[in-house]
């Protein structure tokens, strides 16, 4: 791994690696500098090089299925290009993604929240036709939360439908969240170490199961957690969101 990675907030291209079995002409980019209006939609034209392609790029950057073809006519599947219209929450995202300017993190700076996982059950991105701020992992009820860099506990409380929720804030701005607890140990104002255990996974607040829900953030704007946390063969490379240097 490079000693240090890289956020450009600046730079607004990014690609999303669709999965391990795609060779790298058949990947979705994205020139979020270049938002198109076509037929009262902003979006981006893209190159239909397979199925796979398509449904992801679908999924992850636009309003729906029923906006494309609406867009593209209803044999859109059959076309060679296809427009893909952006939902206004990824629009929000890339716009103030630009506003974030330039933040450096060490190679160990974060670590994983949990200590054993074996899969993210869902990434940051689009889902379930809202914009989904962080990543879910799995785990068992009362497997231990771990502060993923050290900081201080600015909140502590049960968060509506994020269920018992604790904030970090760490340097430059930048806090994390952790999500769904069955019970919060850390307690505001504490200063917390890397790897100390501040609270327990459960399923609290609006969830399906036992898992925690993390979050990163810039101030108040959420970041994708898997552009900072250490890399792991747990994460499928589709769930990696890659970007242009």
């Amino acid at each position: 791994m490079k000693q240090k990675k890289i956020i450009n907030r600046v730079i607004l291209s990014f690609i999303l690696i669709i999965s391990s079995t795609l060779h790298a002409s058949e990947s979705v980019v994205i020139d979020s500098n270049k938002i198109i209006e076509y037929k009262g939609f902003s979006g981006q034209w893209i190159v239909n090089s397979s199925p796979e392609v398509l449904e992801s790029a679908i999924k992850t950057f636009s309003t729906g299925e029923k906006d494309v073809a609406t867009v593209n006519g209803p044999d859109f599947r059959t076309e060679k290009t296809v427009f893909i219209p952006f939902s206004q929450s990824y629009i929000a995202y890339v716009k103030n993604r630009a506003s974030c300017g330039t933040i450096t993190v060490g190679a160990n700076e974060f670590i994983w929240p949990i200590a054993n996982f074996d899969r993210i059950s869902s990434s940051f991105g689009r889902r379930w036709g809202s914009f989904h701020e962080g990543i879910d992992i799995p785990a068992g009820r009362g497997i231990p939360i771990l502060a993923v860099s050290g900081g201080r506990v600015i909140y502590r409380g049960y968060a509506g439908n994020l269920g018992h929720t604790l904030t970090i804030e760490h340097r430059d701005n930048m806090f994390t969240r952790y999500c769904h607890c069955s019970e919060l140990i850390a307690k505001e104002g504490d200063i917390v170490k890397q790897g100390q255990v501040i609270a327990y996974v459960g399923s609290s607040g609006n969830s399906t199961g036992n898992h925690l829900h993390f979050e990163v953030r810039y101030g108040d704007f959420p970041l994708n957690p898997l552009d900072f946390l250490p890399f792991s063969p747990c994460v499928k490379e589709a769930q990696y969101m890659k970007k242009l240097d």
